[in-house]
């Protein structure tokens, strides 16, 4: 009973206005995630992301996200971060290349795994501007700060083989955007997720699962995003 009011309290809740306007879309994401242990405190992460839209017709973005880490322990991680990011429009594509800091804090409970992932963004966004008729050119870059806080509940649900084990996740997380300090201004976007981790080799998991991407495109203008997610991650 407990797991099911925790799903039931991180599942987003999205609160209309009169003049709110909200389109669907429907998109497939896969991931590549790599981690390396220099020792045992300091590892090295990368990230490869490929996200498709409208039924695999077009593309959404391509990210590439290197970091990090240092783990004090069993319960805090901190990382530091880069990401360049190849977003694709109908009419032009733009780049966003940012830098980040991160911490995570990581408890049990019985079986279930619990983590708190707070990130701060320095974001540099080109700004692209049409100088004739479906001809775009990038003129200058836009600076922006976002938060995010991702709450993530893993628990075990049967066996596969030699005591390893398929695991149930669900994440939310919000994203928010801030003024020139940390005070957040304005909704970026929210993710939820519901998935399974599945062991497929010695230090090799593939995930599988629906996230709904809603995020907010210009003003009184969101995407409510339907997403098939793959996941790859390699522990070295």
């Amino acid at each position: 009973m407990k797991y099911i009011k925790i799903i039931l309290f991180i599942i987003p809740i999205t609160v209309f206005g009169q003049n709110l306007t909200t389109e669907k879309s429907y998109s497939f994401w896969n991931s590549i995630i790599v981690d390396y242990a220099i020792n045992n405190k300091v590892y090295i992460k990368n990230e490869a992301h490929f996200r498709r839209t409208s039924f695999l017709k077009e593309w959404q973005q391509i990210l590439i996200r290197p970091s990090i880490h240092y783990k004090s322990n069993e319960t805090l991680d901190f990382a530091v971060g880069y990401s360049f990011a190849k977003n694709y429009k109908p009419t032009h594509n733009f780049n966003e290349n940012n830098v980040w800091e991160q911490v995570t804090l990581s408890h049990m409970s019985g079986k279930s795994n619990f983590k708190h992932r707070f990130r701060f963004e320095q974001r540099f966004i080109d700004q692209v501007t049409e100088v004739t008729p479906n001809v775009f050119k990038t003129n200058e870059t836009d600076f922006k700060m976002r938060f995010r806080y991702r709450f993530t509940f893993q628990i075990p649900l049967f066996t596969v083989y030699d005591n390893t084990k398929v695991k149930g996740v669900v994440f939310d997380e919000i994203w928010l955007n801030t003024d020139s300090g940390i005070v957040p201004k304005s909704l970026n976007q929210n993710w939820f997720y519901v998935g399974l981790s599945y062991p497929i080799l010695k230090n090799t998991f593939i995930g599988l699962g629906y996230m709904n991407d809603y995020v907010s495109t210009t003003t009184n203008h969101f995407r409510n995003n339907h997403i098939l997610q793959t996941t790859l991650k390699f522990h070295i």
